[in-house]
């Protein structure tokens, strides 16, 4: 298994669990939103993963901590368009 795959599968992995449990609830919204809308489970669950690796790459980038409000707002911009 490659790096990327492993980081990818990681990033699935974590909005799986955040959907399942509804922490963030804005990762659940976004799910079901998605959902709602006609988008599988898996393109929903790779559209949140987007979100997640978007703020994580600025966290690392910025060498600031975690945003949740920042990843809260990217969650609910994810149109299933993407």
């Amino acid at each position: 298994m490659s790096f990327e795959n492993t980081v990818k599968d990681a990033f699935l992995d974590t909005v799986s669990g955040q959907v399942e449990t509804g922490n963030p609830p804005e990762a659940k919204a976004a799910y079901d939103r998605l959902i709602a809308g006609g988008q599988t489970h898996s393109h929903a669950l790779h559209q949140l993963a987007g979100a997640l690796r978007t703020e994580m790459d600025r966290m690392l980038t910025e060498s600031t901590p975690f945003d949740e409000r920042r990843y809260a707002a990217l969650l609910e911009a994810i149109t299933g368009a993407e």
